[in-house]
């Protein structure tokens, strides 16, 4: 009975400290709809996933659609699998961020996979689904990679009807 006791205190002590090391942080953005004048405020939050690098991204615009998806840190350790497990979004339709570029070419450095990790490491990459259908790209460039989302950043996220958000944590 008390060696039962004690592993299901263990387990509970372990789940709440893990709980306690999510983080979670709002990003100050702002929408510029091509061929308007000023931009919209956005609603955008982050929240950590424990120790792997990724965690949730939701972006609420003035429209009312809410976008959510996962983010990933791409570092040293990331994975091509990772990779292609819908964090790659921010290619794959135009316009291209032209200084990410297609795939190959600078995008690449001419290196293959592990120049992509060396070139990208201490950016964040996202694809966010709409509740009404749209799908947004994001990416961002950490100020502190060590310390992921929490150090704060800049970045943009784009729709493919060319919205855009600049970002900024």
């Amino acid at each position: 009975m008390y060696r039962t006791w004690s592993h299901t205190l263990f387990a509970a002590i372990a789940v709440l400290t893990l709980v306690a090391c999510t983080q979670k942080g709002a990003i100050k953005g702002r929408l510029e709809v091509p061929g308007s004048t000023g931009t919209e405020p956005v609603s955008m939050e982050w929240q950590e996933d424990t120790f792997d690098n990724s965690g949730k991204l939701a972006v609420s615009l003035p429209s009312g659609e809410l976008f959510t998806g996962r983010y990933l840190q791409i570092t040293s350790t990331s994975t091509a699998d990772t990779l292609g497990t819908g964090f790659g979004g921010w290619g794959g339709w135009g316009p291209y961020w032209s200084d990410w570029g297609p795939y190959g070419g600078p995008w690449m450095g001419g290196g293959g996979y592990s120049t992509f990790l060396q070139n990208y490491s201490g950016k964040v990459i996202s694809t966010l689904f709409g509740n009404q259908g749209a799908v947004m790209r994001c990416r961002f460039q950490l100020a502190n990679p060590e310390e992921g989302m929490p150090g704060g950043g800049v970045g943009e996220c784009q729709l493919k009807n060319g919205d855009k958000i600049q970002a900024q944590f």
